[in-house]
């Protein structure tokens, strides 16, 4: 993989990430807020979902760039494919298990192909080429 699909690969899992962070976050804040009635967490509650919602936009975006080399399907965007068979969720969605494998060990499984697929970086056609020049 190139620099620019790995980096599409984990910015988009970290945005999912924070996003699944958030959104209970700010669910306890707003239940909070309404049962001791304190206006200030209902801002930050709100200020919270709000935040989480404009981070949907850009993993929308860059989600769909984050495909599978082997099925070329988006890993990262929800998508109505129909998953493998032996394909494994976490905590009840195939895009977080994912991304998490991709930001904690630097791999995933395919959740449509189950192709487990490393994210190294391969040397660009000018890095070999300068190589090769180098020995003469």
């Amino acid at each position: 993989m190139f620099f620019h699909a790995v980096l599409h690969f984990r910015v988009a899992a970290f945005l999912l990430f924070v996003i699944c962070l958030l959104s209970p976050v700010a669910v306890g804040l707003l239940v909070q807020s309404m049962w001791l009635g304190n206006l200030h967490l209902t801002m930050a509650g709100s200020g919270v979902v709000v935040i989480s919602l404009l981070l949907v936009i850009p993993l929308w975006t860059q989600g769909y760039h984050t495909n599978c080399p082997l099925c070329w399907t988006p890993v990262l965007a929800p998508k109505g494919c129909a998953k493998h068979r032996d394909a494994r969720k976490l905590m009840g969605s195939h895009c977080l298990r994912v991304a998490l494998a991709i930001l904690f060990r630097n791999q995933f499984r395919c959740p449509y192909c189950n192709e487990s697929t490393a994210l190294k970086l391969r040397p660009s056609p000018r890095d070999v080429t300068d190589r090769w020049s180098q020995l003469d």
